[in-house]
């Protein structure tokens, strides 16, 4: 069976960035869906399209579809985001919110990356720093409630967090 490993924390933290350097080094990946989202809902001339009452739901949806179509033959695989990030996005109470809790499937392991203190806008993201901080706070909780212990992973160079991830999932230390 293959070890699903999430990578979560704000936007702008470098959960891109560390993905792609573990892809470079030959681990299988899986992009963040809610950008690829945003950007065929701008194809489609909708310029704000996180504000559209079912964002949320394309992207719990795309991400469902990216995780359940993983080759068994993978050993593991990092993933930009998982289905439970959603709840943080979502508000309590609301079918929407029970959906994305009956949809998260049970990961081997989720690190927090850690806010650089900055955040860059590359077109795609709409937050700023505080919000960006504040997500990352919601995310842990999130995980954090379903039961994960959560290595955070702090700023420091790509190369540098990717061989942390790699070091704590191989040795189990930090």
């Amino acid at each position: 069976m293959t070890k699903k490993y999430i990578l979560t924390g704000g936007p702008g933290s470098g959960k891109s960035s560390t993905l792609l350097e573990l892809e470079q080094r030959g681990e299988y990946i899986i992009r963040e869906a809610a950008e690829d989202v945003i950007k065929l809902e701008r194809k489609k001339g909708i310029e704000r399209p996180w504000e559209m009452p079912d964002f949320q739901r394309k992207v719990l949806n795309l991400q469902i579809q990216r995780e359940s179509t993983i080759p068994q033959s993978i050993e593991r695989i990092f993933i930009d985001r998982g289905i439970p990030d959603g709840l943080a996005y979502t508000k309590p109470e609301t079918p929407l919110y029970r959906e994305i809790k009956r949809a998260s499937p049970i990961y081997e392991g989720v690190f927090i990356i850690q806010n650089i203190g900055k955040v860059e806008n590359n077109g795609i993201r709409h937050e700023n720093k505080d919000d960006a901080i504040e997500l990352e706070y919601k995310l842990k909780e999130v995980y954090l409630a379903q039961g994960y212990k959560i290595p955070t992973i702090p700023p420091m160079p790509v190369s540098e967090r990717a061989d942390l991830i790699l070091n704590i999932i191989d040795h189990g230390r930090r």
